[in-house]
């Protein structure tokens, strides 16, 4: 194998490692990129670059932010009573895609599973716990995937906070079971929130 060859081979398995991106994709989009000119690769760089520089995690939710507490959070005009816990930014955006919810997010940044050794202090859950009971929250919605992991990480969170006295809720099952959030179809995501129920 030549040399020129081996280089292309790196750039399209850098590719296929990325969450959604399979070989084909990966072989397409690096030979976009060859056969485009020297800036767009140049700008896609720069932009990776940029973003790993300068995004972090709010400090409230998790949330991806250029500042220490994002837009959301910094947002005196949502509803600070209401918190929406989601697994991730995907699903985050989803949401706030929709509009439906005018209260805070929690991203607790994965679900609950012990066979790949993710367990309940690997995610942003403590902090989450600390949030309720220090603001006056007064509804958790628990708008995480219907899948084992989605619904064992649910119930740690009620039975966590059961004591708290406030309302805990889970979007209703127009989510297939086993689907995820961020490709269900918004109006099946609108119709799961608006008929959540108490968990």
């Amino acid at each position: 194998m030549g040399k020129q060859s081996e280089i292309l081979q790196n750039l399209i398995d850098s590719f296929a490692k990325l969450p959604g991106i399979g070989k084909k994709s990966a072989r397409r989009i690096s030979y976009y990129l060859i056969n485009s000119e020297m800036k767009v690769s140049e700008k896609l760089a720069d932009a990776v670059i940029e973003a790993k520089k300068k995004l972090g995690l709010c400090m409230e939710c998790h949330n991806l932010t250029e500042h220490k507490i994002c837009d959301i959070c910094g947002d005196d005009k949502r509803d600070g009573s209401s918190i929406l816990v989601v697994e991730n930014f995907s699903d985050l955006y989803m949401f706030e895609k929709l509009n439906i919810h005018k209260g805070l997010y929690h991203v607790i940044g994965g679900l609950i599973s012990p066979l790949d050794g993710i367990v309940p202090s690997s995610l942003n859950l403590a902090s989450l716990f600390l949030r309720v009971r220090e603001k006056k929250v007064r509804e958790l919605i628990i708008g995480l995937n219907h899948s084992v992991e989605g619904d064992t990480t649910a119930l740690y969170i009620s039975e966590k906070l059961k004591d708290s006295g406030i309302n805990i809720t889970r979007l209703a099952t127009g989510i297939p079971i086993g689907g995820e959030i961020e490709f269900t179809d918004e109006v099946t995501l609108k119709q799961a929130f608006m008929e959540r129920r108490i968990f």
